[in-house]
């Protein structure tokens, strides 16, 4: 089971559009989290209702019209989240992929993979600055959502990954690490 989270610098960065792509091009059984952290939110909420998660013109009608399997919207405060996130992320089975959009919920769950999607100008959310330097890409969305790798080295197996969430192929992700000088490792094969 593969977790991937979506973040960004700020609202309007991208991120609902990046899950959308993701979802169309990822095959198997995938669920997406729509995370909304707030201190507003008086208790941790894991939400699953249709009639919530398919109200007209929200990410999570989006995420759900994309052809997610399940799509659940998480409501929390920052004081109940690592509680919250324990207790019930635990019982969400079934899934190939989890695609999580959202900031916050970096620090409590092991994701295989992180974007982080980059724009100039807007507010800078507090928990983006973390989210950018545990991203192994950032994409910057007011160039074309060109491809910046943030680590000096990406495994084999997320070098698969992002190719096929982004649905580019593996020969150019390829020529994509050699440009940037990225070492690849651990082959899924076991040859290098």
């Amino acid at each position: 089971m593969v977790k991937i989270l979506v973040s960004g610098k700020s609202k309007a960065s991208g991120k609902t559009t990046l899950v959308e792509k993701i979802i169309n091009n990822l095959r198997g059984n995938i669920y997406v989290i729509k995370s909304s952290i707030h201190d507003k939110y008086d208790k941790f909420e894991l939400i699953d209702d249709k009639k919530i998660i398919l109200e007209k013109d929200t990410d999570t009608e989006i995420f759900s019209r994309a052809g997610a399997d399940k799509v659940y919207y998480l409501k929390s405060n920052r004081a109940n989240l690592k509680e919250g996130i324990e207790q019930e992320f635990n019982k969400i089975k079934g899934y190939d992929y989890l695609i999580v959009e959202g900031n916050s919920i970096i620090d409590f769950v092991g994701f295989n993979f992180v974007y982080y999607l980059d724009k100039k100008g807007g507010d800078k959310k507090k928990s983006a600055e973390k989210c950018k330097k545990k991203a192994d890409v950032i994409i910057n969305s007011d160039n074309d959502y060109e491809i910046e790798f943030n680590q000096d080295v990406i495994s084999c197996f997320k070098a698969h990954l992002l190719g096929h969430s982004l649905n580019i192929p593996l020969k150019k992700v390829g020529d994509m690490t050699n440009e940037a000088n990225i070492k690849v490792k651990n082959c899924q094969l076991g040859l290098f």
